[in-house]
């Protein structure tokens, strides 16, 4: 199955993406992660990054004076090819269940390597869950939305909080103790009295006993289940209160 999210710029995109991330647990996915470059308030640039290889280039800069460009952003694909040679050589790995791309647009199309990996990734058993532009003056991008397997979300400002999890539950279905996960985490999330929120973390009152979640650059539980997949209902159900409180671990 292939889930592409689509929207305008600072749409949040991206935002959803990341959340999605963290819900499936980022050791069970590779790909690409986007991330906009600011300088002085101001975009100058783009990050692309690595899930799984956890490498970061500066794909594109107003800076740059190269002969691919994209309006005014300079486009490295020499260093972007690497990296998805580097990072989508993994999606074969058994650990890997998930495959996720922010996003599919004009600097990453550029890219014939980008292209070959993604209609592989496309014609693959994996699912794959992906940003894409609204461009549709780009052949690529308007046969790929035409895709049988494809389910295609616009994200606006009155769902992108709840879009996520809608997606994860959906592509979940089968796995039976993950959604026994998702349902702990609504309802801890309902008991706000459980958690004790610190400045470096948050402790929570489980049903089997108390639970330590801190977030550096990803989410990090002390629990077994943490420990195998890389998410678990504590730090779901963090996400899940993350959505009515955008204050909590402002990033």
């Amino acid at each position: 199955m292939i889930y592409l999210l689509a929207g305008k710029v600072a749409s949040g995109k991206s935002t959803a993406i990341i959340k999605i991330a963290d819900m499936l647990g980022r050791k069970r996915c590779a790909g690409l992660l986007s991330e906009e470059l600011m300088e002085d308030g101001q975009r100058r640039g783009f990050f692309s990054k690595g899930i799984h290889c956890k490498e970061e280039i500066i794909l594109a800069h107003k800076d740059f004076v190269l002969k691919d460009h994209v309006e005014d952003f300079g486009v490295d694909l020499a260093s972007f090819d690497k990296l998805c040679q580097k990072e989508f050589d993994r999606i074969y790995d058994s650990a890997v269940r998930f495959i996720l791309i922010d996003e599919i647009g004009r600097m990453q199309l550029m890219s014939d390597v980008f292209r070959e990996y993604l209609n592989k990734i496309a014609d693959g058993s994996k699912p794959l869950i992906a940003t894409i532009c609204f461009d549709e003056d780009i052949d690529y991008i308007k046969a790929f939305k035409q895709k049988e397997k494809v389910k295609l979300y616009v994200l606006d400002e009155n769902n992108r909080n709840k879009l996520p999890w809608k997606i994860v539950k959906d592509l979940t279905k089968e796995d039976v103790l993950y959604q026994n996960k998702l349902s702990l985490a609504e309802k801890y999330a309902s008991l706000e009295k459980r958690y004790q929120f610190e400045k470096d973390g948050v402790i929570l009152r489980s049903d089997h006993g108390i639970r330590t979640i801190v977030k550096k650059d990803i989410y990090y539980c002390d629990c077994d289940y943490y420990k195998e997949n890389g998410v678990c209902s504590h730090i779901l159900s963090l996400l899940l209160i993350k959505e009515r409180k955008h204050d909590l671990w402002q990033t």
